[in-house]
């Protein structure tokens, strides 16, 4: 009886131990930003942008870096709703709005903004610059041939497919043989846009169509043009999709 009282001490202690000493809280993953909104940033001006994701709710710091004297001030964060039919995944449930500032030299692609949140810091975000290409503010309603917008090229036009079932259609003037690019950029910065793209000619017939290119899902389209006249490009989410977050820069120019 002695014997087996000895044996069971050391195993009521370590349990007592065990109950005495509380679990660990679990820790909080690390903020995650999937894109921006507007998508587009733009050098030598103040801009407020709110940066899209998981964990951006109680984000108190986000950092800058690859611009000297780039600034962001975190202005608050909130939950967002997912729209209808969105994947979650890619559209994110929160939010941080910031102001921005870069200077005017700031270099496309060098951009990269982390967030620090209680589960500590983001992946770097490669922000969407703006290049040398003159800025074109998308305008509704261009929903229609009847109705397209006029681009002069060679141009970018920063805009968002913004709901369910929105098609934007822009025009512009073109000579036979020219040889022309457009492409979207949305997805290679984070945007849920799965953008699809279609040209067409005076008459409205398709000259050619893209979605996925290059291992993303902005597409990029290459063409010679056959005549002298106005061409069209309608640019469309793949499934249906939008919202104010389905942002885009869609460029077009002489290749």
């Amino acid at each position: 009886m002695r014997l087996t009282a000895l044996l069971l001490a050391p195993l009521l202690a370590a349990s007592t131990l065990s109950q005495d000493k509380k679990p660990d809280a679990k820790k909080q993953p690390p903020p995650k930003v999937l894109y921006a909104v507007p998508l587009v940033a733009k050098p030598g001006e103040k801009q407020k942008l709110a940066l899209r994701g998981k964990g951006l709710a109680a984000v108190k710091e986000v950092r800058v870096s690859g611009a000297d004297g780039a600034t962001a001030k975190v202005l608050g964060g909130k939950a967002v709703p997912v729209p209808n039919n969105s994947p979650g995944e890619r559209v994110g449930d929160s939010e941080v709005e910031v102001e921005l500032e870069l200077p005017k030299d700031a270099k496309p692609g060098a951009v990269k903004l982390v967030a620090v949140g209680a589960g500590g810091e983001s992946a770097p975000y490669a922000l969407l610059v703006r290049d040398d290409l003159p800025a074109v503010a998308e305008k509704e309603d261009n929903g229609a041939f009847a109705s397209a917008q006029a681009l002069t090229v060679p141009c970018a036009v920063e805009g968002a497919i913004k709901g369910e079932r929105d098609v934007d259609v822009f025009k512009f003037a073109g000579k036979k043989g020219q040889k022309v690019r457009v492409e979207v950029q949305a997805a290679r910065f984070g945007a849920p846009l799965d953008a699809f793209l279609t040209v067409h000619d005076a008459s409205r017939n398709v000259l050619d169509s893209a979605d996925d290119t290059g291992g993303t899902a902005d597409p990029v389209l290459t063409l010679t043009l056959p005549a002298d006249g106005t061409y069209y490009v309608a640019l469309i989410d793949a499934h249906d999709l939008g919202g104010p977050g389905f942002g885009y820069r869609l460029v077009v120019k002489p290749e």
